[in-house]
């Protein structure tokens, strides 16, 4: 018998040069996975610093901002994104500005701006200061301040990235509520370029006052919700760049973009739904599909908490969350006991919605819910107790101010890559097995100095910072910025 014989096979190594500027070409995530499955890929990522710093986006769930390296090199970022990483979860804030606003005044936070609208009569005054964020250049001492004469605006909002600021002025004609938007330029106060008017007056077809107003501004949208003395609630959705408008009634929305939005209702004992619509064109609002909300929330009320982070890399940043990271949160407060659920899932499940043609029109709990996590607060606590949650990019922050007149703060961190898997409490009643949210949990009382002699009565969440509005004063507003990855103050 004769036996054959083969050539051997040899094995050709990639020379480590090659091998990096192949690897340069992967996203931080693909890079991750791959440094994960091939020890000499690790090896590498770890000897040189720009594969480092993927990795560490990866890790801390960041895109790469806009930047170029010439200005913000490698190892200035891989710093500064290292402790953004180890001082979120901990609530190791580096920086504190405090800030009494004089009153009366309504004051808010949007857009990485505090807002103060002050009224003097026929018009405002409206003022906005700039939000420290080392990762634009922002430091403390390089904030951006503005004042500007307004027209009236009972609210507004803010978006940086397009240079926008708009307000509401809300106003009774012929016993009729109606609603005036004013499209500004956010460092002229004037006209903005790209909207088709400066201001636009819509009615309401409500005789009853505004108790409650919200504003919102998602890409070339704006949602408005009025919530009147007689409990009912109206949402505006408008394009500001051509004024098309319509107005819907229903309990909570959220927008996932400009195109997409989510909508809560009750019906009337039965299981609440989530529904999901295209808003491309207003005019033809259609439809996507329903979600069945966890069957025991029938008693329930229950809305939203939008994520705060920006979609998109502000303009100067060193790195930004990454989209496909973001959590929302829908929030159930019981009619019948002071208890309350968190439901949180990654915002893309609905954003790829409209792409999944298998999923039936009603989409059952028992499926989705697989993709989601819900946290019990009745277990251990009242709900009263909490202010929150307010979800930014992968975490969400809350207050808790039963322990204490002070509080304690509170971060809820879902890592995209845990380095091990976390220990859950009783309170996490649901973690879907497809969900692939690692929740790991951390709280820090706030310290005496920070809030003086004052309560904390709200939060403001930014990518940089937390902002308490403290308890009101006679004459002024305490708040006080807490600020991430800022310089350590001397």
């Amino acid at each position: 018998m004769v036996r054959a014989h083969y050539p051997k096979v040899r094995h050709y190594r990639i020379p480590d040069d090659a091998l990096i500027r192949i690897l340069e070409y992967l996203d931080p995530r693909s890079l991750f996975l791959v440094g994960k499955a091939f020890k000499r890929v690790y090896a590498l990522t770890m000897t040189y610093h720009t594969l480092r710093y993927n990795i560490e986006l990866a890790v801390a769930g960041m895109r790469d901002g806009s930047t170029l390296l010439q200005y913000a090199p490698i190892l200035a970022r891989l710093h500064l994104l290292s402790s953004y990483r180890l001082d979120w979860p901990q609530l190791n804030w580096t920086h504190e500005f405090k800030i009494q606003a004089p009153g009366p005044a309504h004051i808010g936070v949007s857009g990485g701006f505090i807002h103060q609208i002050r009224p003097h009569g026929v018009y405002n005054t409206v003022e906005i200061t700039e939000l420290p964020s080392c990762r634009t250049g922002r430091t403390p001492a390089l904030t951006r301040h503005r004042s500007f004469p307004t027209p009236p605006f009972e609210t507004m909002a803010i978006d940086s990235m397009q240079g926008l600021m708009i307000g509401v002025h809300i106003f009774c004609q012929n016993g009729i509520i109606g609603v005036q938007i004013h499209i500004r330029d956010l460092w002229t106060s004037g006209k903005h370029p790209r909207a088709a008017a400066e201001s636009y007056e819509l009615a309401t077809q409500s005789l009853v006052p505004v108790a409650e107003a919200s504003l919102v501004i998602q890409g070339k949208k704006i949602a408005l919700t009025l919530e009147f003395a007689d409990g009912k609630t109206s949402h505006l959705f408008m394009d500001w760049r051509n004024l098309g408008a319509r107005w819907i009634d229903d309990q909570d929305i959220l927008m996932l973009d400009s195109d997409l939005l989510l909508v809560i209702s009750n019906q009337g004992g039965h299981t609440p739904m989530l529904s999901l619509f295209n808003i491309s064109y207003l005019a033809r609002m259609s439809l996507i599909r329903q979600f069945e909300l966890p069957p025991h929330w029938v008693p329930s009320s229950v809305k939203f908490a939008g994520n705060k982070a920006a979609r998109t890399a502000v303009p100067g940043s060193l790195f930004y969350p990454d989209p496909t990271n973001r959590v929302m949160v829908i929030e159930a407060k019981s009619i019948t006991s002071k208890s309350a659920s968190w439901l949180f899932i990654n915002e893309v499940y609905f954003s790829t919605a409209p792409y999944r043609r298998r999923e039936s029109h009603v989409v059952p709990w028992s499926l989705w819910g697989q993709y989601s996590a819900i946290k019990d607060f009745s277990r251990s606590k009242k709900s009263a107790n909490i202010r929150g949650p307010y979800p930014v990019g992968s975490r969400v922050v809350y207050l808790d101010s039963e322990r204490s007149h002070r509080g304690a703060l509170n971060v809820i961190e879902f890592e995209p890559f845990p380095e091990k898997a976390p220990r859950l409490d009783s309170s996490w009643s649901v973690v879907g097995p497809r969900s692939g949210l690692f929740p790991s949990e951390n709280s820090r009382r706030l310290p005496s100095a920070t809030v003086e002699s004052y309560g904390v009565d709200e939060l403001g969440v930014t990518e940089d910072n937390i902002v308490l509005f403290l308890e009101p004063q006679a004459d002024f507003q305490p708040l006080n910025v807490l600020t991430f990855g800022a310089p350590k103050m001397k």
